[in-house]
């Protein structure tokens, strides 16, 4: 009927159960804690993972190397709130060469000669990554049906691009009983679904297993002109295909930096 949400990037990573070491500062612990419970187990899986290999190539970073390193490892997992802050230490670390490129690297789960290229890409498209380069290149598949492992009552019928970098804005249902809008916010690593209000003052709620909060926008906004099956933002285009969207690589046309978060 659907396939099970995923992110490619994710798709070959071998997560490790590490413990994570004890940092002067910084409680770790507390981190990864928060990061599972606003992305999900694997999200949680996967930062600790990266964390403590970007912590074994540099064990005596100081308290804001530790900081870099966590920031890029929740990133990494699938966390995108974190990439705004993630990517300006990067372009800090790079500059400096502190934390040094092997810390870098393995917090990304990229090699050493991928890093720059990547954090290159990530100026243009918050979808770069130096494997997913050729347009038309699966970059992540979203949503699914509520009965089985998604959030969603019935199919996707209508999605546009979000007025914020990295969101777009998605209607499931036809009728007024089964009409659901929703906000997604992603990049190359994750995502969150967020439920919006049928109207104004009411609550949202999460839509995935492994979201969390994200700016909420508004039902009315959502539904109006939303009448494609597919809806383009820098660097990828979400298509709507059966009980789940599909977000695949597009060209960048020009080569500008991409605003906000």
């Amino acid at each position: 009927m659907t396939q099970r949400p995923h992110h490619v990037v994710n798709d070959d990573v071998a997560v490790t159960d590490p413990a994570l070491p004890e940092v002067i500062e910084v409680d770790l612990a507390l981190s990864a804690t928060r990061i599972e419970s606003l992305h999900g187990t694997s999200a949680g899986a996967r930062y600790r993972h990266f964390l403590a290999l970007a912590l074994a190539e540099a064990p005596g970073a100081d308290r804001d190397g530790v900081l870099t390193l966590a920031a890029l490892a929740a990133w990494r997992s699938g966390a995108p709130a974190f990439r705004t802050d993630a990517l300006r230490r990067l372009d800090l670390a790079l500059a400096a060469d502190s934390p040094a490129l092997p810390a870098l690297a393995a917090a990304l789960g990229l090699g050493e000669g991928d890093v720059a290229r990547f954090a290159d890409l990530q100026r243009q498209s918050r979808f770069g990554w130096p494997a997913l380069q050729t347009p038309g290149d699966l970059v992540a598949v979203l949503g699914g049906f509520r009965g089985l492992f998604g959030p969603w009552l019935a199919p996707p019928v209508a999605v546009l691009a979000g007025d914020r970098p990295g969101t777009f804005l998605i209607r499931t249902g036809t009728g007024a009983a089964t009409a659901e809008d929703w906000q997604l916010t992603v990049d190359v690593f994750g995502h969150t679904l967020v439920r919006l209000p049928a109207d104004e003052g009411a609550g949202s709620e999460s839509g995935s297993a492994e979201s969390g909060s994200a700016e909420s926008g508004s039902a009315e906004s959502a539904s109006a002109e939303a009448a494609g099956t597919a809806a383009a933002a820098p660097g990828a285009v979400l298509r709507i295909h059966g009980y789940t969207a599909e977000l695949r690589v597009e060209p960048v046309l020009q080569a500008v930096p991409e605003a906000g978060g």
